[in-house]
């Protein structure tokens, strides 16, 4: 459902970057009984609902947090800091490339006048 709304939105191009799935609650999430909410967890573990998300995901980068806790979520900032550095050096490059070829065909033109 997600990756249809990205296909979706603008040129479509964010369907086609690298995805992380985060699973979040991963104090609460499984079948253990938290005396502090009262609450039973959703899951019976951490590998089943591994294993239900791998079936569906087109990718296998998977990551679990638990925000209360702070558990897994300086790892998921360094990851994502890391890939947002990447992407904007890529992006980087690709201008440079495009700007190189943009001055390079000006000068054919320019070689274009003074031949006629």
């Amino acid at each position: 459902m997600i990756n249809r709304e990205l296909l979706n939105y603008g040129t479509g191009k964010l369907a086609t970057m690298p995805q992380v799935v985060v699973v979040n609650k991963v104090d609460v999430a499984f079948n253990e009984f938290d005396d502090a909410t009262g609450k039973q967890g959703v899951f019976e573990n951490q590998a089943q609902l591994e294993t239900q998300l791998q079936e569906i995901m087109p990718h296998s980068r998977l990551m679990w947090i638990s925000a209360k806790e702070g558990e897994g979520v300086d790892d998921l900032m360094s990851r994502v800091a890391m890939f947002v550095k990447k992407v904007k050096e890529t992006t980087a490059a690709e201008e440079r490339k495009i700007l190189e070829q943009i001055e390079s065909e000006d000068q054919e033109d320019i070689y274009d006048i003074y031949e006629d």
